[in-house]
């Protein structure tokens, strides 16, 4: 996962915002965080405009890891104005990860059907045709 690069004001004004951000707490060693990373970054477009999507190293800010009450990796917490609204923990199908999203706003784009799961296969078999 990518960690925006954000001020520790900047990072606490979307936080505490009225439109919702998606928190990704990560480490570097965490093989079920870097199976979740394509994830994010496909809901992150999905939802673009509608739901912000931030990574947080968990090793480069331990101080926003121990805020959140981060114990394990990869965890994921949607907030809206500075409060933890719906928690998320492990690996997630995608599908379902975007349903729960949807309930609190509206994704901005449809999937990205370009991946390795079944329905990047059905896909790419009309893109032949």
């Amino acid at each position: 996962m990518k960690s925006e690069e954000y001020t520790d004001d900047a990072f606490w004004d979307q936080v505490g915002s009225d439109s919702h951000t998606f928190l990704a707490f990560w480490s570097h060693t965490c093989p079920p965080c870097k199976v979740m990373a394509p994830v994010f970054e496909r809901l992150g477009k999905r939802f673009r405009g509608s739901i912000e999507f931030v990574a947080v190293s968990t090793y480069d800010r331990p101080d926003m890891a121990k805020r959140f009450g981060i114990s394990s990796t990869p965890t994921f917490i949607l907030t809206r104005r500075g409060k933890a609204v719906r928690r998320f923990y492990g690996v997630i199908r995608e599908q379902k990860l975007a349903e729960e999203l949807s309930n609190f706003a509206p994704p901005t784009a449809p999937p990205d059907l370009g991946g390795s799961g079944l329905l990047g296969k059905i896909a790419s078999i009309f893109r032949r045709n």
